[in-house]
């Protein structure tokens, strides 16, 4: 695997591994990978869209409260004797 850094980066893994903080650039790249898949919450496989929502709690209740809003100012369909 060949990976492209910008200089400033390419420059930063060098610097860390002639600082002794890293045997080797690989290891510092594994170890930032290794950071950010701890942080990165994984998705529930299955939930598909709800799946995607479910960090964003507070969006999804608004859309349903405007969902039901508008259920109930609309007419769905009409009585025969309209």
């Amino acid at each position: 695997m060949t990976i492209h850094l910008p200089e400033d980066l390419e420059r930063f893994v060098h610097e860390a591994v002639r600082a002794g903080r890293y045997a080797h650039e690989d290891d510092l790249i594994r170890d930032a990978l290794e950071q950010l898949r701890t942080r990165t919450p994984t998705p529930t496989p299955g939930l598909g869209s709800i799946g995607a929502m479910r960090d964003d709690a507070e969006l999804l209740d608004q859309i349903t409260q405007d969902i039901m809003e508008g259920r109930r100012t609309r007419t769905l369909r009409l009585s025969p004797d309209e």
